[in-house]
C-alpha cells in the first residue's frame, strides 16, 4: 500500500511552539506509511525547512497573501500541482474555512481544521468586519471539515463555536512533548556565563515570540518592580518577533539594560530553562496551550502566569501561581519573589516520569494523529 500523502498548511516553519510540535510529530512518523508536504505562506527560508527536506518532506509555497481575493485560486493551483493528497491539515485558524473549501474542491478526502489559539478576547471586540469574517469562516469550516482538532478546551470555541462539543467531528488533541529531553539535560553554569548573566543573580525567564499576545510590556513593568525590590534579580527573554525593536527601546527607557538579556530563537530551550532560569513568567493575554509554559514546568521551574491561560496548562499547581492581569505589576513581582523562594516539591526527574505517562507525551500525540490520518485510507 502506498504511503498516506498529507499536506500541512502553515504560515512558515519557524522555531515556535506549533511548528516545533509538528517537527516532533514528523520525526516520529514512519515515512513508509506517511508522506508529508508542507504548504507555507512565505518566500523566505525558515528555521525548520532544511530539516524537513532532510526528512524527505516537500515544501511548497503558495506565493499569494491570505488576504488577497486571488488566494483561493493560488492555493488551489499550488495544491493541484503538488498533489494528489489524502489529507489536508490546516493550522491557519479562521482562514482554514477557505483552505478546507479549496481542499474539498480538489477532492482531498480528509480535511482537518486545527485550532491552536484562544482568540475569544479579540473576537468579542465590537468590529463588524471581523465578526462577519469569523462567521463566514466558521460556516465554511462546518461545511467542509471532516475533522476538527483543538489544543485545549478554552481554545476550541474560537474556531468551532460555543457548541463545539455537540459536533462528533471535533476532538481535543493536546500538543505532544519530548519530555525525555528534559530528563537528560545536565546541570551546568556555562550557559549563564555564555549569556553574560552574573552568577550571583537569580533569573526570571520568559520564552515566547515578541508579539502583543505575549505581553512583554507588562513583563518589563514587573522587571522594574523586581529590580527596585531586589538588586540580584535578572530577566532573560528568549524569542524574536515584530515587537523586538520596540521592546529593546523600552528596556533602555526603563534603565533595565543591565537587568534584561535577550536571546534570539534557538534550539537549546530545555538547556536554557534548566540551567539559566530560576523562575518562569508568562503573563500572556491569551493562549491555546502554551508550549513554553509546559516545558518550563517539565524543567521544574516555579511558574507565574496569567489566569486567562487554559487550566490544562497548570500541571503542577503547588509550584505555580495563576494571576489575573488586573493585578498591578508590583503585585505580580511580589508573587514571583514568594514563589521563587519556596521549595519545589516535585523535582525534574519525577516530573518527567509523570508527564511521560500522560496525554501530553509526544508518543500519545503521534498515535492519535496516525489514527486520524489513517482514516483517509480506511474510507477509500
Amino acid at each position: 500500500m502506498r504511503p498516506i500523502s498529507i499536506v500541512q498548511v502553515v504560515g512558515c516553519m519557524r522555531r515556535a511552539g506549533i511548528e516545533t510540535w509538528l517537527m516532533n510529530v514528523v520525526r516520529r512518523m514512519d515515512p513508509r506509511r506517511f508522506c508529508f508536504t508542507f504548504c507555507v505562506h512565505t518566500a523566505n527560508e525558515a528555521d525548520y525547512d532544511g530539516e524537513l527536506r532532510a526528512l524527505g518532506c516537500r515544501l511548497i509555497r503558495v506565493g499569494c497573501s491570505k488576504r488577497s481575493p486571488a488566494y483561493p485560486f493560488a492555493l488551489a493551483r499550488c495544491l493541484r500541482q503538488a498533489g494528489p493528497f489524502d489529507v489536508l491539515h490546516s493550522h491557519e485558524h479562521q482562514i482554514s474555512g477557505v483552505i478546507l473549501a479549496v481542499a474539498r474542491s480538489l477532492g482531498i478526502p480528509t480535511r482537518i481544521a486545527h485550532c491552536h489559539n484562544d482568540t475569544s478576547h479579540g473576537d468579542s471586540l465590537p468590529n463588524l468586519p471581523r465578526f462577519a469574517f469569523r462567521a463566514a469562516m466558521r460556516r465554511l469550516i462546518v461545511a467542509h471539515a471532516t475533522h476538527g482538532l483543538s489544543c485545549s478546551e478554552l481554545a476550541a470555541p474560537s474556531l468551532f463555536g460555543p457548541y463545539w462539543r455537540h459536533d462528533p467531528r471535533i476532538q481535543l488533541l493536546p500538543y505532544g512533548f519530548d519530555f525525555e529531553r528534559f530528563a537528560k539535560v545536565s546541570l551546568s553554569v556555562s550557559l549563564r556565563r555564555e549569556i553574560g548573566i552574573p552568577l550571583d543573580r537569580w533569573v526570571v525567564g520568559h520564552v515566547g515570540r515578541m508579539e502583543p499576545q505575549k505581553n512583554h510590556r507588562f513583563l518589563l513593568e514587573i522587571a522594574s518592580c523586581l529590580r527596585d525590590s531586589d538588586p540580584r534579580c535578572h530577566f532573560l527573554f528568549v524569542g524574536d518577533g515584530a515587537e523586538r525593536r520596540s521592546i529593546e527601546s523600552a528596556i533602555l527607557d526603563r534603565h533595565l539594560t543591565d537587568r534584561v538579556s535577550i536571546l534570539s530563537s534557538r534550539p537549546d530551550v530545555p538547556e536554557l530553562l534548566v540551567n539559566a532560569m530560576d523562575c518562569f513568567l508568562f503573563p500572556s493575554l491569551h493562549e491555546g496551550l502554551p508550549l513554553a509554559l509546559i516545558e518550563a514546568q517539565a524543567s521544574a521551574l516555579p511558574c507565574v502566569f496569567s489566569d486567562t491561560i487554559t487550566r490544562e496548562a497548570n500541571l503542577f499547581p503547588t509550584s505555580n501561581r495563576a494571576l489575573p492581569l488586573s493585578l498591578s505589576a508590583a503585585a505580580w513581582a511580589a508573587h514571583v519573589r514568594e514563589l521563587r523562594a519556596a521549595p519545589v516539591p516535585i523535582g525534574r526527574q519525577q516530573r518527567v516520569g509523570q508527564l511521560q505517562q500522560g496525554a501530553l507525551d509526544i508518543r500519545e500525540s503521534v498515535r492519535r494523529l496516525e489514527s486520524i490520518y489513517g482514516e483517509s485510507h480506511a474510507t477509500q
